[in-house]
């Protein structure tokens, strides 16, 4: 089975995308709408310092990354679609809604829950530490806080990488489970990760690029980037070694 180089993958999403660009940004829109809303509301209703506000405020954002997650995996759906040259619309995004939403529960439970464990020194020392009364105090308990953020942040990604295939996987087959496509995930991704890290280190400079554009090419990046995640795992399964009767992409 072939093994596609980042130029070749990238070259697949462009193909795919053509004409589509409009629709994934919706779904993008929906997606990060959603987790930034759940955000928003987690913040005013547990506004508080206490360790109970804390607890309530991280079952709170667990609840609705677990939404997020069934939609998260709804889009998937659509991209897969859409590469495929298959029918699609808006709605794929809600196809786990109808389709049991349990096993993306599930998938989507584990993951968060690494988030978490990741995420457990950047959270101690933010709210157990004072960050003082002066400039240079604060200075430098910040300075701590986004260091430790970035490693938390670093080290969610690099546990979460054998996964990073899950929910492709549960829109291909309905009757694979939560954990046992987490499993194949890890599977698919044994010996792949390093062109996996490889592909999301090539869209840097773009994104880099786009701060000079205030971000509005965003718009564009981030549907690259994510029908590039799909040609990846097209390639991974080795579906992108032979032509589907309904593909029109390849």
């Amino acid at each position: 089975m072939k093994k596609r180089s980042t130029k070749e993958i990238k070259l697949q999403a462009k193909k795919a995308l053509q004409g589509h660009v409009g629709t994934v940004i919706l779904g993008l829109l929906a997606v990060y709408g959603l987790n930034t809303l759940g955000t928003i509301l987690s913040t005013n209703l547990f506004s508080g310092t206490s360790a109970l506000d804390l607890v309530l405020s991280e079952v709170f954002m667990l609840v609705v990354s677990l939404i997020v997650g069934i939609i998260s995996a709804g889009l998937g759906y659509m991209l897969l679609n859409i590469s495929r040259g298959k029918e699609f619309s808006l709605g794929d995004l809600g196809y786990f809604f109808k389709n049991q939403p349990d096993r993306v529960i599930v998938a989507g439970f584990v993951l968060a829950l690494i988030q978490l464990v990741t995420a457990i020194p950047y959270y101690y020392v933010s709210f157990t530490t004072d960050p003082g009364l002066t400039v240079d105090s604060q200075i430098q308990w910040l300075s701590m806080t986004l260091g430790l953020l970035a490693v938390s942040t670093l080290l969610n990604f690099l546990i979460s990488l054998p996964f990073a295939m899950t929910y492709f996987l549960m829109a291909d087959d309905t009757e694979l489970g939560g954990i046992q496509a987490l499993k194949e995930s890890a599977r698919l991704m044994k010996g792949n990760i390093w062109r996996y890290v490889k592909l999301n280190l090539s869209f840097i400079p773009l994104l880099l690029l786009s701060v000079f554009t205030f971000y509005i090419a965003l718009f564009w990046i981030m549907p690259y980037m994510e029908m590039s995640m799909v040609a990846f795992y097209r390639d991974l399964d080795g579906e992108l070694d032979y032509r589907l009767p309904e593909d029109r992409t390849i």
